[in-house]
């Protein structure tokens, strides 16, 4: 404590002054030198922060345990750094200390795949506890959970983008969106992606269901589409040991993207939209899109922003910024609007105001309220106009 440090700009100070300082005065020199030599973003993880470390770094929760009371201290711990601003950040997912065993390590990566930063990882000595360890059940699970989390990492990047920009959080307890609601303020066990996804993980051994809070706003069950009619209270969900419990929030859009073995490739892959209509039938939302390694992309105006907006039935693509151009000429190919109460027969494209031709194939599910538009060929970094009737 009594021993002498340095500043980055080469200021004496005592160690006992600058304890807590340690890791952040280490962690922009860090990232300055890792884009040194590689011309690239890239990513720094540090586990010693400070206030601010957000802005050159990640971090991980720390060496954690293979216990089941962990899984939910991660999420304590991702909502608290959130208020630190810090958002890129998760746990060592089925533990670092101690040999995993088969049933928390699988629940762990359902929860994992939804840390910001989610890494499988134990210490030297204990058992291996990477999905291919296991058996082929236990791969088929973890491959399915992991391909929602790549194909809704246009939704993860928009979030990052703006937490960048706007200071707000991604993982958000629910008590942020729903302060209103006095039963929000207790909650630990479930978290939001941003402001529109719901993530209630199972906790407990042996558990196949979660009691899940669903705030009062309209949701849609990810996996099944279907408006779930509850507002404002628990609700006990079925959860078997392949499933985790995930809700989109109406009045919200989700761009998302076909998954791929990594994100190089899944870049390359087609688009689509998820429109969740609230009671109102309106529904809004972003996408952030740079090339994902550029060094002060935004700063430097090379990115594309779109906005989407619906309204009864109409969508409206619009781009409000354009400083940047995919080389891989991605496209919109199928738009998905939960909560669309009659029947839709026909529908139209437009850019301009004018209707363009369009090859696409229209369904609608009048049991889930659900409509879906396949085969559409939208440019990212064009507007168009999605009318339905």
């Amino acid at each position: 404590m009594e021993g002498q440090q340095y500043l980055p700009d080469g200021t004496p100070v005592r160690h006992y002054d600058v304890h807590s300082l340690y890791g952040w005065a280490q962690t922009r020199p860090t990232l300055e030198a890792l884009q040194s030599v590689t011309r690239e973003r890239g990513i720094v993880i540090t586990r010693s922060t400070y206030p601010s470390s957000g802005r050159w770094a990640g971090h991980w929760l720390g060496d954690n345990a293979a216990a089941w009371d962990q899984l939910s201290k991660s999420i304590i711990g991702m909502m608290e750094f959130s208020l630190f601003g810090i958002s890129y950040t998760g746990a060592d997912i089925c533990g670092f200390f101690n040999d995993s065993e088969y049933e928390l390590c699988l629940r762990w990566m359902q929860l994992g795949s939804f840390y910001p930063y989610s890494r499988n990882h134990n210490e030297k000595g204990t058992k291996r506890q990477d999905p291919a360890s296991w058996n082929s059940t236990f791969v088929d699970i973890s491959r399915h959970v992991m391909n929602i989390r790549y194909t809704l990492l246009p939704y993860l990047y928009t979030l990052l983008h703006e937490a960048h920009v706007h200071g707000s959080t991604v993982v958000r307890p629910v008590l942020h969106e729903f302060a209103q609601e006095r039963a929000t303020w207790d909650i630990f066990e479930q978290f939001l992606w941003g402001p529109a996804l719901l993530i209630s993980p199972v906790m407990a051994p042996g558990a196949v269901t979660v009691n899940a809070y669903l705030p009062n706003a309209r949701w849609y069950d990810y996996h099944t589409d279907e408006h779930i009619n509850a507002r404002g209270e628990y609700r006990v969900l079925s959860a078997p040991l392949e499933h985790i419990n995930l809700h989109i929030r109406g009045g919200y859009i989700l761009a998302w993207q076909e998954p791929a073995n990594t994100t190089f490739f899944s870049r390359q892959n087609p688009m689509g939209l998820t429109v969740a209509l609230n009671d109102s039938l309106l529904a809004e939302g972003q996408l952030y899109w740079d090339d994902g390694v550029r060094i002060d992309a935004y700063e430097n105006g090379a990115y594309l922003l779109t906005s989407f907006s619906a309204q009864q039935n109409a969508l409206e693509i619009k781009v409000e910024h354009h400083g940047y151009s995919d080389p891989n000429n991605l496209m919109f190919t199928e738009i998905k609007v939960l909560g669309v109460p009659t029947t839709v027969q026909q529908v139209n494209v437009m850019q301009n105001g004018v209707i363009i031709p369009s090859a696409h194939v229209l369904s609608y599910d009048s049991s889930k309220q659900v409509m879906r538009i396949l085969q559409l060929q939208l440019h990212l970094g064009q507007s168009y106009t999605v009318q339905w009737s």
